[in-house]
């Protein structure tokens, strides 16, 4: 294997690591409830599994001037949910509380040149600290430390800045949560004379929290650890566009651009909801995906996708309920060697255009997912020539309402403004699109993520 493919090889790896311990921490945060369960969860469900061998989990006393160890992980945790030897860090002291005060996480590399460090239990000398933050408010500390120099990489301060935003969103939500609660025990006790000034107050809670996971900013760190970075793509694709509009903060379509070798492999995907549940989902099924290409190998499209079904069944079936989320998914692997491409898709399917006519190969019509029916997916081999482009798209587009009648968009008007474009080149055709989806949906609400992927051969 090339040195390019071992280093494509162990990148992948890397980042499907990271993406596991997201989407099974993600996963396990929905089920928590109480604050204690919060953060012992990102203790034993994330910190643990990121292979830290100490952690403790800060949280900010009411007067905001202390942050007082809630949870743990390692010798601070010796048994069960005890934490040895609880201590507060005055808000701006040492390196937990410098963290709280800026705003913004680090990694010490040599604990023992750093005048801020605060000595616990053991000397450790590398040591990583991310806030937990709401609303510009720090309402926390994630720190890590080991007794080796060095031992952080800088890929983990994403990563753990990821979990704490979660975090901190899951304990604003416990919060207020815990105040309904409070208000509807105390609501029967009230005489007649409080009930409407409680029930008034109850309102104004119940809102502040719908509003609070409309506005769930983490989320987007969630579609970034699935979306490759657009200008990174130019290197695999540079003749391309890619237009990603979710309908909230974060969405449940997502692309997919790989290179391994000779191969390119290209996926857009819709899965079930929207909003931060389809952030959630699009986290299980973009990981259950590379995981099959890495298992399958970039052989057989088909099977690629009838193994990442698998894992999307196998994560779910975990859950007390019954969950039917999935995807629908078009996948291409494209052979840069032959011009060969490989395409399968549940429910979205191809379009291309050869000599500057516009064809389509339809998708199987069943998801990625626990359906009714599961069957395998179809194998289609087209070869294509340079100058040749391909194009990938979800339902949000042509599902958007607007225009002088308010009806939809539809397949048909996507498909001709693609083909009456061909003149341009592929960004212009990606500028065209995207002014005809805002032109079309004018001051109307958009009704779903919108994906839209074009590529031209070179």
């Amino acid at each position: 294997m090339s040195q390019s493919a071992n280093m494509n090889l162990e990148y992948f790896q890397k980042k499907e690591h990271y993406l596991e311990v997201i989407n099974q921490f993600a996963i396990t945060l929905l089920n928590s409830k109480s604050t204690d369960e919060i953060v012992w969860t990102v203790a034993k469900n994330a910190i643990a599994k990121l292979g830290y061998v100490d952690c403790v989990v800060y949280l900010l006393d009411d007067k905001g001037e202390y942050l007082i160890q809630r949870a743990a992980h390692g010798a601070k945790n010796p048994i069960d949910l005890d934490i040895l030897n609880p201590i507060k860090i005055k808000i701006g002291e040492g390196i937990v509380g410098n963290v709280a005060l800026k705003q913004k996480g680090e990694i010490i590399s040599d604990t023992s040149k750093d005048s801020r460090y605060i000595f616990d239990n053991d000397m450790a000398l590398s040591e990583i600290a991310v806030p937990m933050i709401h609303d510009n408010k720090t309402i926390g500390v994630i720190d890590s430390e080991h007794p080796e120099r060095n031992f952080f990489p800088a890929d983990d301060l994403s990563v753990l800045t990821t979990i704490a935003s979660m975090t901190a969103t899951k304990l604003v939500q416990a919060f207020y949560d815990q105040k309904i609660k409070d208000h509807q025990t105390n609501l029967e006790y009230l005489v007649e004379a409080k009930t409407k000034e409680l029930s008034h107050t109850l309102s104004e809670l119940k809102s502040q929290t719908l509003e609070l996971t409309d506005s769930i900013s983490y989320a987007k760190r969630i579609q970034k650890a699935i979306l490759r970075n657009p200008a990174s793509i130019k290197d695999v694709l540079p003749e391309s566009f890619f237009i990603y509009k979710p309908k909230d903060i974060i969405g449940g379509d997502f692309y997919l651009v790989e290179q391994i070798d000779q191969k390119i492999v290209i996926a857009v995907a819709d899965c079930t909801g929207h909003g931060v549940p389809g952030g959630i989902v699009s986290v299980v099924c973009g990981n259950a995906l590379k995981r099959a290409i890495r298992k399958t190998g970039l052989l057989n499209a088909g099977r690629v996708l009838e193994q990442t079904r698998e894992y999307v069944i196998e994560t779910f079936e975990g859950s007390e309920e019954s969950i039917k989320d999935g995807m629908d998914v078009a996948l291409c692997i494209f052979d840069t060697s032959t011009g060969l491409l490989n395409y399968t898709g549940a429910n979205i399917s191809l379009h291309f255009t050869s000599n500057g006519v516009l064809h389509e190969i339809k998708a199987d019509k069943q998801p990625v997912g626990n359906h009714v029916i599961k069957l395998p997916f179809t194998n289609h081999m087209v070869q294509l020539q340079k100058n040749d482009k391909i194009y990938l798209f979800t339902d949000g587009l042509p599902d958007q309402f607007g225009g002088p009648k308010g009806k939809k968009f539809k397949y048909k008007q996507l498909r001709e403004l693609i083909q009456s474009s061909q003149a341009a080149n592929i960004q212009q055709q990606g500028e065209l699109i995207h002014a005809a989806f805002e032109n079309w949906k004018g001051q109307l609400a958009q009704v779903d993520d919108v994906c839209v992927v074009g590529i031209k051969l070179t």
